[in-house]
């Protein structure tokens, strides 16, 4: 009975084992064709990649350089073989291929046996910029591992007995079910939707090893935001502080700048060791109390800050400073401009409008009075139109950005222009001095031009009768130095200004428009050159202008 309980028993266990040695063998040997379909899908998707429409020889190479088994065959759509890596000297004895079945069915694998190799193979094609392009392999390439699994579990079933597999087989589940557990809570740190599990000791190394490098791409992954995240916060031109309730816990490079401290003397430590405005103290306070956003303005030293300070997540407070000081500097000389535009616009166009009511109402009667009358017109009528010409040259430098730029030599420009001031410089008697050499710079002719003639103009016009013009230009730059009635200290660091001027009588009777200097200072700016100025009253003025 016992004999017989055993033998039934390892009977019933033997059919078991067979039968599943059967179903096992046909899921592998059905998991390894799908996965031998999957792996000639990508090299056909790799294949289409690489292709161009005529480099077969270079597709071919590139497949075979990641799986030397594989056969890369490039067909027309007539079905005439144009290429075939194994058989390349043998193509014109190739038949039409149009109705090869891999053809008929694109994209699908098809396995069969090759009429030209007679070796049974896997196939698959499509069609990329008008050709039929296809892959192809042994079924041996995938089948070796099936006769391997049999010969495996032939072997193992022989070797095994029924019991002892059963019980050791239990036993390994009871055992397994802790490590399981903790293989899971590890898999959960790198993703929440992976579960993992081993039903043997044996996968346990590569299951670990997998673990291993999920956890490794999640802290490159971590490490890669925090560097572009680190990156975008040091790129952005206002302070930002993060807050953790009340410590600091993030700063960027552009607050430790502004406040001249160090992260080490800041971070982990409560706000108020960084600011100590008061209003700001006090905004920090009311948002970490209320969790509402509020924005204002504050002076710190000598600069304004637009401040913001917003609430983040439920402990969290952003607070970012952005500098506005020059922005209200920019608005401020915005609104100087057009208050002396208006200004200086309108003192010629009351002279204008006054003498021609005096004439049209007959109070201005004799000839030579009207004539005089006609001349100041005339005269305060140019003053307004230079006026409006060196505003439309002033904002024609400050809103175009593009300039065309040549190599202009500066000695023929200064040539042209002292030509041009002649019969001025004739008309006060004025001596030039010269001493100028070649200097070729890549500049906009035009800006230049413009340049040279607001400084020789004014060198010239607050020259004095037989005074001196030395001009002196060379590598280094040029010198204008003129012997005229000079500029006051306290007035030399405004003479760049927009309508400044030393003495307004005495430039409205000569012409002036006190936009020259401020013409010549902003084309300096923009083209990067170095303009210094030195005068001193009845002594002359000098600007020195280097290129470089």
């Amino acid at each position: 009975m016992k004999k017989r309980m055993i033998l039934f028993s390892s009977i019933i266990s033997l059919i078991a084992l067979l039968l599943l040695y059967v179903i096992s063998l046909s899921l592998i040997s059905n998991e390894n064709k799908n996965k031998a379909i999957e792996e000639i899908n990508i090299y056909l998707d790799v294949a289409v990649s690489y292709f161009d429409g005529d480099n077969y020889e270079e597709v071919s190479y590139k497949m075979i350089s990641l799986d030397d088994d594989l056969r890369i065959t490039f067909i027309d759509l007539e079905g005439n073989v144009i290429y075939d890596s194994k058989l390349q000297f043998n193509i014109d004895k190739l038949e039409n291929h149009l109705n090869r079945e891999e053809i008929i069915n694109l994209g699908e694998a098809v396995i069969r046996k090759s009429d030209s190799t007679d070796e049974k193979m896997m196939y698959i094609a499509a069609i990329s910029n008008n050709k039929y392009l296809r892959i192809s392999f042994d079924t041996v390439y995938f089948t070796t591992s099936n006769v391997i699994f049999a010969v495996v579990a032939i072997l193992a079933i022989a070797g095994l007995f029924i019991i002892e597999v059963f019980f050791l087989y239990i036993l390994s589940k009871r055992m397994l079910r802790p490590v399981n557990q903790k293989l899971n809570e590890l898999a959960l740190i790198c993703d929440n939707d992976i579960s993992i599990s081993t039903d043997t000791v044996d996968q346990l190394p590569e299951i670990i090893a997998d673990i291993k490098n999920l956890i490794n791409t999640k802290i490159s992954q971590i490490k890669e935001e925090n560097i572009k995240n680190e990156t975008i916060i040091q790129a952005i031109d206002e302070c930002l502080i993060l807050l953790k309730e009340d410590i600091v816990t993030l700063v960027n490079d552009k607050t430790l700048n502004t406040f001249k401290v160090s992260k080490d003397s800041i971070l982990g430590k409560n706000y108020l060791y960084l600011f100590r405005n008061t209003t700001i103290l006090n905004a920090i306070e009311n948002n970490l109390k209320s969790r509402t956003l509020e924005m204002l303005s504050v002076q710190i030293e000598n600069k304004v800050y637009d401040v913001s300070i917003i609430p983040f997540g439920s402990i969290q407070t952003l607070v970012s400073l952005k500098d506005i000081t020059e922005k209200q500097k920019i608005e401020q000389v915005k609104k100087d401009f057009f208050a002396n535009a208006s200004h200086e616009l309108k003192s010629p166009l009351t002279s204008i409008i006054g003498y021609e009511q005096m004439i049209l109402n007959g109070i201005i009667e004799d000839k030579e009075e009207i004539k005089t009358a006609s001349l100041r017109i005339l005269k305060e009528a140019n003053r307004m139109n230079q006026i409006i010409i060196d505003m439309l040259e002033l904002s024609n430098l400050e809103f175009l950005q593009n300039y065309e730029l040549t190599d202009e030599n500066i000695a023929n420009i200064l040539k042209e222009i002292l030509k041009s001031y002649q019969t001025k410089i004739d008309n006060k008697n004025i001596t030039i001095k010269t001493d100028i050499s070649d200097l070729i710079i890549n500049c906009n002719r035009n800006q230049i031009e413009t340049l040279l003639s607001n400084v020789i103009d004014n060198a010239i016009k607050y020259n004095v009768v037989n005074g001196t013009i030395n001009i002196v230009l060379n590598k280094e730059g040029i010198i204008i130095e003129d012997s005229g009635i000079g500029i006051p200290k306290d007035s030399i660091d405004r003479v760049f200004e927009r309508f400044y001027r030393v003495d307004k009588a005495k430039s409205k009777d000569i012409g002036g428009t006190g936009l020259g200097l401020a013409i010549v200072k902003h084309i300096c700016e923009k083209f990067g050159y170095q303009i210094t100025l030195k005068s001193e009253i009845n002594q002359g003025t000098r600007i020195e202008i280097r290129f470089n």
